[in-house]
């Protein structure tokens, strides 16, 4: 198996409203479910660690879970945070089956750089790409490269974009990823990105077919 980011855990024995104490003492609880665990299994964990992991991993690669000597392959499927501290309350960990398909957003990179006689300023439209891999395959970003742009082909469709093996394009391929635009337009653009990203915030996505995807959401102690 390819090295992945590890996060030593322990069982958690404490549920409810008593793994306040587990904040305080700076663990984190959370939860393992799925298709290859038959039951969900409770585990706790650094919370420092933890921060360390999810900023390398995200929720579109696989973290390693180390608990009582046994590994367990995982998607960070989903972090409750306090809307007011944004601390980390609570995380879903989702074990896939590896043998199967999964379905994962992951997040666009640009590479290369624009030809010297192309003008205009290249925007990034679509930040984050829907395919569909082996746990195993899911790529950490897509890479487009920017070279192909020019004075004539100022967009980047989805369709468009190459592929590592055994990664399929769940986007619908027309939907414009990159986009070559005047100054004045991609001012417009970057505004407008900025309102809806302050809207919905940053949730990366990973989800088997048909399951709920990955998000973040804010949740209140009670």
């Amino acid at each position: 198996m390819a090295e992945y980011p590890v996060l030593p855990c322990e069982r958690r024995e404490i549920i409810g409203k008593k793994v306040k104490r587990l904040r305080r003492s700076g663990k984190t609880p959370g939860v393992i479910s799925g298709p290859v665990v038959p039951t969900p299994v409770p585990v706790s964990f650094n919370e420092r660690d933890f921060e360390r992991v999810y900023h390398r991993a995200g929720t579109a690669r696989l973290v390693e879970l180390v608990v009582d000597g046994k590994t367990y392959p995982v998607f960070i499927r989903e972090v409750a945070v306090h809307p007011v501290s944004r601390q980390i309350l609570n995380v879903e960990f989702y074990a896939p089956d590896l043998a199967r398909p999964v379905v994962v957003t992951v997040p666009v990179v640009t590479v290369g750089e624009l030809a010297p006689d192309v003008a205009g300023v290249v925007t990034i439209q679509t930040p984050e790409l829907e395919i569909r891999a082996l746990p195993t395959a899911v790529p950490e970003h897509i890479e487009v490269d920017l070279s192909v742009l020019s004075n004539e082909r100022t967009a980047i469709h989805a369709g468009e974009i190459p592929l590592p093996p055994g990664v399929e394009l769940e986007t619908d391929p027309e939907v414009v990823v990159v986009v070559l635009e005047e100054a004045e337009e991609a001012e417009v653009a970057e505004e407008a990105a900025h309102v809806l990203a302050e809207e919905i915030g940053d949730r990366p996505r990973s989800a088997e077919q048909g399951a709920t995807p990955v998000r973040e959401r804010e949740l209140r102690e009670s």
